[in-house]
């Protein structure tokens, strides 16, 4: 595993740790929605995390293949969930958007911080 590889598995950890945090903190507090949806943050986090430690296995040492492999997967992933915005929307339910929204900026965020952390020269 690559320096950069490290990095990003330890940002997805971070913000598995953090998502977690927050929605026990949230629950505590009875903000049972604010806190489901922290799960769902996580989730996005966890498998994406998965996905990483997949390119790692597929790709060996080919670091390229690895990122390729990951941003490949981070595309295809998400076009169920922006399906299912579409439909949620067309059905007018605001609760489903706001889950299906939730996983979509969710992976935004892993995808900047991806090609961020690999276009830094270690």
């Amino acid at each position: 595993m690559n320096e950069q590889q490290r990095k990003f598995e330890s940002y997805l950890d971070e913000q598995i740790a953090s998502c977690k945090q927050r929605s026990k903190l949230l629950a505590e507090d009875d903000r049972m929605d604010e806190g489901n949806f922290e799960k769902i943050r996580a989730n996005v986090y966890e498998i994406f995390k998965t996905i990483l430690s997949v390119a790692e296995r597929v790709c060996g040492k080919d670091d390229l293949a690895k990122r390729g492999f990951f941003l490949q997967k981070a595309e295809q992933i998400p076009t169920s969930w922006t399906a299912s915005y579409e439909k949620a929307k067309q059905n007018g339910d605001a609760r489903k958007m706001h889950i299906e929204s939730i996983k979509l900026d969710t992976i935004q965020e892993i995808k900047d911080m991806c090609m961020q952390i690999w276009e830094e020269t270690t």
